[in-house]
């Protein structure tokens, strides 16, 4: 019984602690008057690129075609070093 008593005392204290109302942040989300989009239809596949079979091509050329600053019309390739220079 002596041991109840100040369980009993510290649970009232912590529920003295405890907010009556709801914070505000919670409560937001259910508000009626915030504005939404209205749903519209997506399609699935919008976007998607089609990746077909292609023709094998020479990797040193589509290495010139994606480097920075390339220019095909120079003629600095690595040609030279593929034929013995």
């Amino acid at each position: 019984m002596l041991k109840l008593i100040p369980l009993a005392a510290l649970g009232l204290g912590l529920a003295a602690c405890v907010p009556t109302q709801h914070p505000a942040y919670l409560v937001a989300a259910a508000d009626p008057a915030v504005g939404t989009r209205p749903p519209a239809y997506s399609s699935v596949t919008a976007g998607v690129r089609a990746y077909d079979v292609v023709d094998p091509l020479d990797w040193r050329e589509l290495n010139r075609r994606v480097a920075p600053g390339a220019d095909p019309e120079r003629g600095d390739s690595d040609d030279a070093a593929r034929r013995g220079r």
